[in-house]
Order: structure tokens, then sequence, then C-alpha cells
């Protein structure tokens, strides 16, 4: 059961208006797969032409640690597949940055994955709309799409 299908103060759905939108891991993945799994409020923020696409590096780390310890399948090294799903998308990736690493101790302790972690931090610290099938993020003072 999800928590919430969108947690947005002034977004409509389907009307994304500017929004600049962190996609984390999963959703990522997904939206590069066409994917069933992601929610119609996701697909319909990602294919807003409105909406500019983001994706941290911290996304690519956690692809890379995946794919080394063989729990993601990717069809080349996670760099290469990070270029190219980005690309496809018309998605930038971005980097951490040392704001992003200052708002790490302004985020409450509800859990302690890294990755979900500085996702938040970066949202909060860019102002940007974190797209996540992940409920944790609800506990976090970040705007979330799902």
């Amino acid at each position: 059961m999800r928590l919430l299908l969108c947690q947005r103060k002034n977004w409509q759905h389907g009307k994304a208006s500017n929004l600049r939108l962190l996609l984390d891991t999963s959703t990522f993945l997904w939206a590069n797969m066409q994917s069933s799994s992601l929610s119609s409020a996701a697909k319909s923020a990602i294919s807003d032409p409105s909406a500019k696409l983001l994706v941290s590096v911290a996304s690519v780390w956690e692809m890379q640690i995946k794919h080394a310890l063989g729990k993601l399948p990717l069809p080349r090294n996670a760099e290469q597949v990070a270029r190219k799903y980005a690309s496809a998308l018309d998605a930038e990736l971005i980097s951490i940055t040392l704001d992003d690493i200052g708002s790490l101790y302004a985020l409450p302790s509800h859990h302690r994955d890294p990755f979900d972690r500085i996702l938040a931090a970066q949202a909060k610290s860019q102002s940007l709309t974190l797209v996540s099938p992940d409920e944790i993020f609800a506990h976090y003072p970040v705007d979330l799409i799902w």
C-alpha cells in the first residue's frame, strides 16, 4: 500500500508547470523501461515537456553498487547506462554539492539508507520535487510526486 499518490502544494496531476523533478533510482530505471511500475502521477509529471528532469550521480553510484553485487542486471556499466538513459529522457545528471551535504544535517533520521538521504538532501537544498515510490520520503521535508 502506498501512502500517497502525490504530495505537492501547487502541483496538479498532469500539470508540472516548470517543475524541476529529481528522479530516484527506481523511477529513473522504470521511466526508461516504460514500466507499469510507474504511477500515473509520475508518468504524467515525467512526460510533461515543461518539467526539467534531473538524476543524481548518487543514483548512478547506487546502480553501480547493485550491478557489481549482481542485484541489478544492466546491459553495460552503470556510467554508460546512466548516460544513455538520461539522454533518452532528456534528463540532466547532477552532482552532489557541498550544500547538499550540509542539508543532511537538517534531515530527520528516519532511516539510514545513504542514497535515499542524499536524494532527500538534494531535493531540499536545490528546491527540487522528488519523484519516488519510496514511502520513506513522505517523512522528509521535500515535495514528492508518486
